[in-house]
């Protein structure tokens, strides 16, 4: 881990862990890898992260995406903002169950002076599948 990124891992565990705004819905991941322009965090899926039909919610996994994409943005040498959502796309392929383990990895594809774009892919770590892959846009110029 470069000295920025493990920071930004340092940040992202004691952010999710003392929030009260929506990122409280987070307080289970940890994280598991924190470098340049990346961040890996796991989960046990739990019934607050579940849809009525009883599997993993969309929306929290869009919140994912979201919010784990910033961070690994933030991890990049010489980002000092988290920017703003331009876009955010989400592809569903598979569902996740109570008590299933889910690691979430974000990566920053291009960093330019004005816009930034992350991949992320949702995995169930239990059966090795993929369950989602997110892009997210970000403008970075301010």
């Amino acid at each position: 881990m470069t000295s920025k990124a493990a920071k930004v891992g340092e940040l992202f565990a004691k952010t999710i862990a003392s929030t009260k705004c929506f990122d409280h819905n987070l307080k289970k991941l940890k994280v598991v890898c924190c470098d340049s322009g990346r961040l890996v965090t796991e989960f046990q899926v739990g019934p607050e992260h579940l849809n009525q039909r009883g599997t993993l919610h969309g929306g929290f996994i869009a919140h994912l995406v979201d919010a784990i994409s910033t961070y690994a943005l933030t991890a990049n040498e010489g980002v000092e903002t988290r920017g703003v959502s331009i876009d955010l796309s989400i592809s569903y392929m598979n569902a996740a169950r109570e008590g299933d383990n889910v690691e979430v990895e974000a990566i920053t594809r291009k960093l330019g002076k004005k816009v930034a774009f992350l991949e992320v892919e949702v995995r169930n770590k239990d059966k090795n599948q993929l369950l989602a892959t997110g892009r997210h846009t970000k403008y970075v110029g301010i």
